[in-house]
């Protein structure tokens, strides 16, 4: 026979219940920001349907890392946007053609910076074309 009170074990079956809805509601927290992971450390936001793979989008966010003349904190202040994306294949290969809009989103009296680039995947990823406009970007590292 069961001597357990009648309150004790409702107030033990209310606690269970309280960890168990906490516990589903991690669950889905954790899955509903990884469906907005942004692929390969990549901070530029690129549209749903881009032509552009995940890898060739971490590719270009190493290229304005390391070819663009910003500062780390210009970096974590601007927001990148790809606003122009094209993919076509050439002898074998496929090349991308990616257009991204740079600004400061507190800051609306400086012009965006347009960022134009252009990656080759023929294996192994390229950057065959770079330019830019108010922030100086080169083809070769800096």
């Amino acid at each position: 026979m069961n001597t357990t009170p009648l309150w004790s074990m409702v107030e033990q079956r209310r606690r269970v219940s309280v960890v168990v809805r906490r516990m589903v509601a991690l669950a889905l927290t954790a899955c509903a920001l990884a469906g907005f992971a942004a692929p390969g450390d990549s901070r530029i936001l690129f549209a749903r349907d881009t032509p552009v793979p995940g890898p060739v989008q971490a590719f270009a966010w190493r290229v304005i890392e390391t070819h663009c003349n910003y500062q780390q904190f210009e970096r974590e202040q601007r927001s990148f946007w790809a606003f122009q994306t094209q993919a076509s294949r050439v002898d074998g290969r496929v090349v991308y053609s990616i257009n991204i809009l740079s600004d400061l989103t507190w800051k609306k009296s400086d012009p965006p910076a347009v960022i134009e680039m252009t990656v080759v995947d023929d294996g192994a990823m390229r950057l065959t074309a770079l330019k830019s406009s108010f922030v100086g970007c080169t083809l070769y590292p800096r």
